[in-house]
């Protein structure tokens, strides 16, 4: 499975079992690999992510620790109580350590470079994208006004990058799009991506921010 990779399961002569994952096609225009490697790692530092064995980052061919027993969470699995305070607390680890990861991930400038890639390919823009545009680009001066604490985030969290093992432990995967980046980023995209509903987003933010 996969939006823009192919991932296999491999297994070695003595029964120990991998995860290989193979880049998609166009994706060495979207994802720096070298930031990824040193980004992933890190992360696997933390006990976020399940231990890198092998990564090329001139590919992007990753090997990683199979995940026993796992349950890849969707956008209704994710809100249960359980996994909401694991990936709560999960989030904090991350967003709360010390780390520094190799880029910053700036939501605008990703905009403007996505446009850019959408120029070389002679792509189509979605029906009023360039309506919306010029709204969503002046956020930055209004967010910059309030003050922007960047650190290490994620900034994929859909609910099919986090994998709930055997053990009931919530791990988090893939993270090409890491970066330095506002952390209420990783949450806005977290709730909107698998829809939270007005109470789960309530018991979310509750967990995340200590009740405050």
């Amino acid at each position: 499975g996969g939006m823009s990779n192919k991932n296999f399961k491999v297994s070695s002569v003595k029964g120990d079992e991998y995860v290989l994952r193979i880049p998609g096609i166009g994706a060495e225009g979207m994802v720096e690999r070298k930031n990824e490697d040193v980004n992933s790692l890190l992360a696997c530092k933390l006990g976020l992510s399940p231990n890198i064995l092998y990564f090329d980052d001139n590919t992007g061919v990753k090997l990683t620790a199979f995940v026993h027993n796992a349950e890849t969470l969707n956008s209704g699995t994710i809100q249960r109580m359980t996994n909401m305070r694991q990936v709560a607390m999960l989030l904090k680890t991350l967003h709360h350590s010390k780390v520094r990861f190799a880029n910053e991930f700036n939501i605008f400038h990703e905009i403007l470079r996505y446009e850019h890639l959408l120029k070389l390919a002679n792509g189509i823009k979605y029906d009023g994208y360039d309506a919306v545009r010029g709204r969503v680009l002046a956020l930055e001066g209004y967010l910059n006004e309030l003050g922007v604490n960047i650190c290490p985030t994620h900034n994929d969290l859909v609910a099919e990058n986090f994998l709930c093992d055997g053990n009931g432990k919530v791990w988090l995967i893939d993270w090409e799009y890491s970066g330095m980046n506002d952390p209420m980023a990783d949450i806005a995209a977290l709730l909107l991506e698998s829809q939270f509903s007005e109470d789960n987003t309530d018991y979310f933010l509750a967990e995340y921010f200590n009740g405050e």
